[in-house]
C-alpha cells in the first residue's frame, strides 16, 4: 500500500499532534482541505497559518513528499555543499514565479537518484510543454498581472451573522428547529400575538415567517412579512444566501483573476481545465459579477437599488438644504409682507389679544404653504423620489406657521427606514439568485483556482528555462557527462553574459578521441574559472536529476545514484578538522554509482601529504566503474607521481594580460594538459598597476620567475 493511502487524517502525519491539527482545520476550514494542502505540497498556504513559518511548512511538505516518493532529498545530495548548490538554483528559479504558491512549491522539486528514473522522465516529459507555454505567454503583461493576483482560496469557516433579518414563528417546535438550523446566522423569535409580530417585525428590514394562522391577520401598512410555507424543506441559500456568497466574496479577486487566466490560456491554444466547459465558466462569471468583496450586491446591477442608495446617502443633506431654503424664503416673505387689518379684526383683537396670532396666520398661510411645498419639491427633485416616498415627506415641515422652520427628523427617519427595507428586499432577491447559481459551483471554483496555481508552477519552470535558453539533456547509459556551450547560471544571473564552455568527462559523444576517462584532475591558473566550471557541472547534474533543463546548448549525462560536492577548504585544517574531512571522503569508497566534484582538497595539510591522500581517493574512485570525479588541484604533477590509476589531467591556462590588465584565459579546459598556475602574470599585473616602493617590491618578485 502506498504511503498516501495510509493517510486518512492529520494525525496520521508524523509531527502533527492535536494542537497542530486544530490549527490546520481552523485555517483550511476542514481536515480534508488541510490534508489536500499537505499532500499537494501547498507550502504557501501552510506557511500562512498562525504560528507556522516557511521553514516548518517546507520541512513538513518535503518529509511527506519524501515518504510518498520513497526517496528523500539527502538520498542524492550527499554533502552540505551539494545542498547549497541546489538551494541557490532554487533561489534563481523562484524569481520567475508569479504566485506565492508556485514560489514555495518549488521546494517540492528535488533531484532523484538513478533508481527513480521514472520520476525524472515524468518531469522531463512535462518541461517541454512548460517552455512552450512560457514562450507564448511570458510577454503578455495583462496575463502576468492577472496570474500574479491568484493565490490559494481562503477557506476558513466563519458563520455570517445577518443583523437585519429575522425568522418569526408561533410554533415552539418550529422555533426550536429553526433556532438549531439558522440561529448562528440570524435571529429567530417565538411570537404569540399580533402585537409580538408587529414589535419584532418593525426592528428588521426583512421578516420571514412560517405559514401560521396568526400571520394571516391584517398587518399594519409598514410591516411586510415573507411567508415561507415549509421552512424545513426550504434550502439554506434562500434563508441565508450570504453563507454561500461569503466563501466566494472574500476570494472574489482571486476567482475573477482565475477565470480570466483560464480564458487567456485557452485562447492561446493550450488545453486547460477541460473538465470545466465555457458554459459553466460563463455561469460562474455572471454570478460573481453581481457581488462585491463584502458579499453585497455590486453597484450598477440594479438601477432601483442604486436610486434608493442615492436617497439614503443624500437625504440628510437634501433636507438640510431644503430647510435652509424654506427659512430664507419665509424670511424674505415676512420682510416684504404688510399687515392689513379690518375694523372687525381690530375689534376682535381689542376684545381678545390672542386673536392677533390667528389674524397673522390667516394672512401668511398662503405664502407659508407655498414655501413649504417648494422646499418639499426641492427634496423630491434632488433625490428623484417616487410617489410612496413623497407621501412619507408630507409631514416633514410643521403645519403651523413658525419661523425659523425645523424639519421633523422623525419623518426623515421613517423615510430612511422605508428605503433601507426596499433595498434589503431587492438585495436579498439578487443574493438568492447568486447563491442558487453558486450552489453547484463550489468544487468548480476550487478546481479552477488550484489548476491556475499549478499552471504557474510549470510556467515558472518554463520561464526560467526560456529566459536562460536552457535545454533538456540527453540521458545516456553508462558513466559520463558532456557539455556543449554551457554557461554557469550563478555567473549569468549576476553578470548577464558569460563565456560558454565545452567540457566532457567519462564516456560521451563529446569525449576526446579514444579518451573516456572517468576521473579527472583539473589544473590551471588562479581566477581562471576552475571553481566556476565545477559549479557549472554541479548545476547541470542537479538540474538533470530534477528532470529540469540545463544551461547548455547540448548535454549528455548518465544518471547516477549520488552526488558529492566538496567546496574549497579555507586554510590548512587542524588535526581534528583534518580527521573529519577524511571521514567525509570515506563515503565515496562504496561501490554505488556517484559523481564526485572536489575543489582544491590539497589545503587540508602540507602539499606532499595532500598529494598522496588525493591520489588514494582517486584510485578508489577509478576502481568503481560507476563513479565519475573531477578534482580541482594545483598539485597535479605530485598526484600523478603517487598514483598508478588512469587519471586524466585537464588544464585551464592564461596566455597573458589584455590592455585592461585582465588575464587572457581560455575558459574551456584543454584535455590531457597540465596547466600552470601562472602566478607570474598576477605579479606582473600588480607590477604594472603600482609605482614607488610597491613597484620595486613587485619587480623583485617578478625577477624570481
Amino acid at each position: 500500500m502506498k504511503y498516501k493511502d495510509n493517510i486518512r487524517s492529520l494525525n496520521d502525519i508524523p509531527g502533527i499532534g492535536e494542537k497542530m491539527t486544530r490549527r490546520f482545520i481552523e485555517h483550511f476550514g476542514t481536515e480534508q482541505n488541510a490534508l489536500e494542502a499537505i499532500l499537494s505540497g501547498d507550502v504557501a498556504s501552510i506557511s500562512c497559518m498562525e504560528g507556522v513559518g516557511q521553514r516548518y511548512a517546507i520541512s513538513l511538505v518535503q518529509e511527506v513528499s519524501s515518504k510518498m516518493e520513497g526517496v528523500k532529498l539527502q538520498d542524492f545530495l550527499k554533502t552540505r555543499e551539494a545542498m547549497d548548490i541546489y538551494e541557490r538554483l532554487l533561489d534563481i528559479i523562484k524569481l520567475f514565479a508569479h504566485t506565492g504558491y508556485a514560489r514555495e512549491k518549488m521546494h517540492t522539486f528535488f533531484p532523484y537518484p538513478a533508481s527513480r528514473r521514472d520520476r525524472i522522465e515524468s518531469i522531463r516529459n512535462s518541461v517541454s510543454q512548460h517552455i512552450e507555454h512560457a514562450d507564448i505567454l511570458k510577454g503578455n503583461e495583462g496575463f502576468l498581472c492577472l496570474l500574479s493576483g491568484v493565490k490559494p482560496l481562503n477557506l476558513k469557516q466563519k458563520p455570517v451573522r445577518i443583523r437585519d433579518r429575522v425568522i418569526l414563528t408561533t410554533d415552539p417546535k418550529r422555533f426550536e428547529k429553526a433556532k438549531r438550523r439558522f440561529g448562528d446566522y440570524l435571529d429567530v423569535h417565538l411570537v404569540s400575538s399580533l402585537t409580538d409580530i408587529v414589535d419584532s417585525a418593525r426592528g428588521y428590514s426583512h421578516v420571514i415567517a412560517t405559514d401560521d394562522d396568526l400571520f394571516s391577520c391584517e398587518l399594519p401598512e409598514d410591516v411586510e412579512i415573507e411567508i415561507i410555507a415549509d421552512l424545513e424543506a426550504c434550502e439554506d441559500w434562500k434563508i441565508v444566501p450570504e453563507n454561500e456568497i461569503f466563501q466566494v466574496s472574500r476570494n472574489l479577486r482571486v476567482i475573477e483573476s482565475s477565470i480570466q487566466v483560464t480564458r487567456i490560456i485557452r485562447i492561446s491554444g493550450m488545453p486547460f481545465l477541460q473538465e470545466v466547459d465555457d458554459t459553466t465558466l460563463n455561469k460562474l462569471e455572471k454570478a460573481i459579477w453581481m457581488i462585491d468583496e463584502n458579499g453585497d450586491v455590486r453597484g450598477g446591477i440594479d438601477p432601483e437599488i442604486d436610486r434608493l442608495a442615492v436617497i439614503l446617502e443624500g437625504i440628510d443633506a437634501a433636507v438640510a438644504s431644503a430647510n435652509a431654503f424654506a427659512n430664507q424664503e419665509l424670511g424674505n416673505t415676512l420682510k416684504e409682507s404688510q399687515l392689513v387689518l379690518s375694523g372687525q379684526d381690530m375689534l376682535r383683537m381689542m376684545h381678545d389679544s390672542s386673536e392677533l396670532k390667528s389674524v397673522l396666520e390667516n394672512q401668511l398661510r398662503h405664502n407659508y404653504v407655498s414655501v413649504m411645498e417648494k422646499a418639499r419639491k426641492n427634496i423630491c427633485t434632488t433625490l428623484s423620489l417616487q410617489k410612496k416616498e413623497i407621501l412619507l415627506l408630507d409631514a416633514l415641515f410643521p403645519q403651523n406657521i413658525s419661523h425659523p422652520v425645523e424639519a421633523d427628523r422623525t419623518q426623515v427617519t421613517v423615510l430612511k427606514q422605508y428605503v433601507k427595507e426596499r433595498i434589503a428586499k431587492r438585495k436579498i432577491e439578487h443574493k438568492r439568485q447568486v447563491a442558487c447559481s453558486l450552489m453547484g459551483l463550489r468544487e468548480t471554483i476550487q478546481k479552477m483556482v488550484k489548476e491556475v496555481l499549478d499552471f504557474d508552477v510549470g510556467f515558472t519552470i518554463g520561464c526560467f528555462a526560456s529566459e536562460y535558453g536552457l535545454s533538456l539533456p540527453r540521458l545516456i547509459e553508462g558513466t559520463g557527462i558532456g557539455l556543449k556551450n554551457a554557461e554557469n547560471l550563478f555567473l549569468k544571473s549576476r553578470h548577464g553574459t558569460v563565456v560558454p564552455i565545452d567540457y566532457t568527462v567519462g564516456d560521451t559523444s563529446f569525449s576526446p578521441k579514444e579518451d573516456n576517462s572517468r576521473v579527472v584532475l583539473l589544473s590551471g591558473v588562479n581566477s581562471g574559472g576552475k571553481t566556476s566550471l565545477l559549479e557549472l557541472l554541479a548545476q547541470c547534474i542537479i538540474l538533470t536529476h530534477m528532470g529540469f533543463p540545463v544551461p547548455a546548448a547540448a548535454m549528455e549525462v548518465g544518471l547516477t545514484d549520488g552526488f558529492y560536492y566538496f567546496a574549497k577548504s579555507k586554510g590548512t585544517l587542524d588535526a581534528g578538522a583534518f580527521e573529519t574531512t577524511l571521514i567525509d571522503f570515506s563515503v565515496v569508497s562504496d561501490g554505488s554509482g556517484k559523481i564526485v566534484l572536489v575543489d582544491e582538497l590539497e589545503s587540508i595539510t602540507e602539499p606532499g601529504a595532500s598529494a598522496r591522500i588525493i591520489s588514494g581517493i582517486l584510485e578508489m574512485l577509478s576502481e568503481n566503474e560507476k563513479s565519475l570525479a573531477v578534482f580541482v588541484s594545483h598539485l597535479s604533477e605530485l598526484i600523478l607521481e603517487n598514483t598508478q590509476s588512469n587519471v586524466r589531467v585537464d588544464g585551464i591556462e592564461a596566455s597573458g594580460l589584455d590592455c585592461d590588465l585582465n588575464l587572457i584565459v581560455d575558459r574551456t579546459p584543454r584535455y590531457n594538459y597540465v596547466a600552470r598556475s601562472t602566478p607570474e602574470l598576477i605579479v606582473e599585473r600588480l607590477l604594472r598597476r603600482t609605482n614607488g616602493n610597491e613597484h620595486v617590491f613587485y619587480e623583485k618578485l617578478k625577477s624570481k620567475f
